[in-house]
C-alpha cells in the first residue's frame, strides 16, 4: 500500500510540474494577443496604459515678424529645430513670397498668407492639425535647449493666463494695459509696470499660447503682431503673463543701418494702419498720452458715406460718430462761429447740436454734423454767406461755403475733400415768430417755427470747447422741438430704423 502511495503522490506532482510549465508558456501568448500583437481577433481585450504625450511634439514655432530684405529667418528656424531636437514644427509666415528667397533648414515650412491666381489661401487651422501650443518667435531670437521650451510650456499650464512672454536679448519688457472704447473707435494704452497678467507687452518678446486661442482670433498672424494680438486679446479679457527670468538669446544684429531702420519703421507704420482699418479704431492714445489719428483728415474724404434715412451707417454697426469726424466737425464749428461773429450775424446753435451743447458742451456722440440758425435779414451783411447763394466759395482758411442742394439754407464743408459740414438755418422774425426763410426743409424734427422770444435776449452755452450762442430758456426751447424730456432722454435721429441691441446701453452710458 506504501508503495501505491508513493507512486500516486509521484504522479499527482508530474501533473503538477506540467500545469505550471503550460501556464508559464500559455501566459505571456494570451497577453500578447491582448494587446494585438498576434494574429486574429477576439473580445475583452485588456490595453496597456498609453504613452505619455511628448509636449514638445505638440507645439508650432511661428516665425512671422521679419523683413525680407534683412532677416536671421533661416538660422533663427535653425536653432529652434536643433534646441527641440526636430520634435516641434517650424512655419515660416509672410505675406507673399519671400524675396530674397529664404534658405529654410529641413524641418521648416514656408507658409504663404496671401492667395493668387494660382495660389489658395492657406488654412492655418491645417498647419495647426494636431498641435497644442504655439510660440510666435521674433526673427534673431535663439533658443539654447529643449529646457527652454519646457519651462515656458510650464509656466502657461501652471498659471492661469492666456499666454506667456519672455524676453529676446537684454532688452526689457514692459507690461501694457489696453482700454478698448469700440463704439467710440478708440484704443487707449497706458504702462502697467507691477503687473503680472499685460493686455499687451512691448519689446522684442517670444510669446507662447495656445494652438486653439491663435485659432479664435480673426486676424491671428496680423501685422504688427504683439500689437494685433493686443487688441484682439483685449476684446476677448485674454491677460499675458510675463515670464521674469529666461531670456531667449539674440542672433546676429539686424537693420544695422539708418536707412534699414528707417525703411522697417515706414513698413511698420502702414501696417499698423492697415491694422487698425481692418478692427475699427480710428483714434489711439499713446502711453504718455499723445494722441495718434487713423480716421480721416481734412485732406481726405470723411468716413462714412451719404447719410441715409438719417441713419449714418456706423450706428448700423454698433458704433458712434468716429473720433476723426467729430474733431472735423468741432473745428468747422468754430470757424462758422468766429465768421458770423465777425460778420456781426445774429446766430445760436440749433436742433441735436444744441442738445448735446445742454448734456455733455459737446456734440452727441452719434451726430454727424452741426446746426446753426441765423437771422436771414443778417445774412446780407456776411460775405461768405452772402457769395454762396450763387457759388461755390473757398474761403482763406479752406473751409467751403455753398448752397445746400435741398435749397434754402447754407452749408460749410470742413475742405474740398472731405465734406463733414455745419448746416445754416436762416429764420424770419414775422409778428413774434421765427419762421423757416425760403421754406427750407430737412426733414427733421427740428423743422418748426418757433416763437422769437427764446432770441430775445440770445443767451450761451459750451460748445466744443468754446462759448456758443444759445436760445434762453433751452429746456422749453428743446421741448418744443423735439418733445418732452428730450434733454434726458434723447434719441437717435431717426427711432424708426432698428438699430444694434447694444445701441440702448450706449445711449445712456
Amino acid at each position: 500500500m506504501v508503495g501505491v502511495r508513493k507512486v500516486r503522490l509521484l504522479l499527482v506532482l508530474v501533473v503538477l510540474a506540467v500545469v505550471l510549465a503550460m501556464v508559464r508558456w500559455v501566459g505571456p501568448k494570451h497577453r500578447l494577443l491582448a494587446r494585438g500583437g498576434g494574429g486574429g481577433g477576439g473580445g475583452g481585450v485588456e490595453s496597456s496604459p498609453p504613452a505619455r504625450q511628448d509636449p514638445l511634439a505638440g507645439l508650432v514655432v511661428i516665425l512671422r515678424e521679419f523683413e525680407d530684405y534683412d532677416n536671421d529667418v533661416a538660422d533663427t528656424a535653425a536653432s529652434v529645430l536643433v534646441a527641440c531636437r526636430g520634435r516641434c514644427r517650424v512655419l515660416v509666415a509672410s505675406d507673399d513670397l519671400v524675396y530674397p528667397p529664404l534658405r529654410l533648414p529641413p524641418g521648416a515650412t514656408s507658409l504663404v498668407l496671401t492667395p493668387s491666381l494660382m495660389r489658395r489661401r492657406p488654412s492655418l487651422a491645417e498647419h495647426l492639425a494636431g498641435s497644442r501650443h504655439v510660440l510666435l518667435l521674433p526673427d534673431g531670437a535663439r533658443l539654447s535647449s529643449a529646457a527652454q521650451l519646457l519651462d515656458l510650456l510650464g509656466l502657461l499650464e501652471a498659471g492661469d493666463t492666456r499666454g506667456v512672454a519672455v524676453g529676446v536679448g537684454g532688452a526689457p519688457l514692459v507690461c501694457h494695459r489696453y482700454t478698448l472704447d469700440l463704439p467710440a473707435w478708440t484704443l487707449s494704452v497706458a504702462p502697467a509696470p507691477g503687473s503680472e497678467a499685460c493686455d499687451a507687452v512691448a519689446g522684442r518678446a517670444a510669446l507662447l499660447l495656445p494652438a486653439a486661442s491663435l485659432l479664435e482670433l480673426s486676424l491671428p498672424l496680423a501685422r504688427p503682431l504683439p500689437l494685433a494680438l493686443g487688441v484682439q486679446g483685449t476684446a476677448r479679457g485674454w491677460k499675458v503673463r510675463v515670464g521674469r527670468g529666461g531670456l531667449l538669446g539674440e542672433g546676429r544684429q539686424l537693420l544695422a543701418t539708418e536707412h534699414l531702420r528707417w525703411k522697417a519703421a515706414a513698413a511698420e507704420e502702414e501696417r499698423r494702419v492697415a491694422l487698425f482699418k481692418a478692427v475699427g479704431l480710428k483714434k489711439v492714445v499713446g502711453p504718455g498720452g499723445d494722441v495718434r489719428w487713423y480716421g480721416c483728415s481734412r485732406t481726405s474724404p470723411r468716413c462714412f458715406p451719404t447719410v441715409v434715412q438719417d441713419t449714418p451707417d456706423y450706428l448700423l454697426r454698433g458704433r458712434w460718430t468716429p473720433p476723426c469726424c467729430l474733431e472735423g466737425l468741432r473745428a468747422t464749428a468754430r470757424h462758422v462761429f468766429q465768421t458770423l461773429r465777425g460778420c456781426r450775424v445774429r446766430w445760436w446753435l440749433e436742433g441735436g447740436s444744441l442738445l448735446g451743447a445742454v448734456r455733455s458742451g459737446d456734440l452727441l456722440p452719434w451726430d454727424y454734423d452741426v446746426d446753426v440758425g441765423v437771422y436771414a435779414s443778417d445774412a446780407e451783411r456776411c460775405p461768405p454767406l452772402r457769395a454762396a447763394r450763387w457759388q461755390t466759395l473757398e474761403d482763406t482758411d479752406g473751409f467751403v461755403w455753398q448752397r445746400a442742394a435741398e435749397g434754402g439754407f447754407y452749408r460749410v464743408h470742413y475742405s474740398t475733400a472731405n465734406h463733414l459740414h455745419v448746416d445754416v438755418f436762416p429764420f424770419t422774425a414775422r409778428g413774434g415768430t421765427m419762421t423757416r426763410g425760403g421754406a427750407w426743409n430737412t426733414g427733421h424734427r427740428q423743422d418748426v417755427d418757433f416763437p422769437e422770444h427764446f432770441l430775445r435776449p440770445i443767451a450761451s452755452v459750451s460748445f466744443a470747447g468754446v462759448m456758443a450762442a444759445a436760445p434762453n430758456n433751452v429746456r422749453d426751447f428743446l421741448e418744443l422741438k423735439f418733445g418732452p424730456g428730450v434733454i434726458e432722454t434723447p434719441q437717435y435721429p431717426n427711432p424708426e430704423v432698428p438699430l444694434p441691441a447694444n445701441m440702448t446701453a450706449l445711449l445712456h452710458r
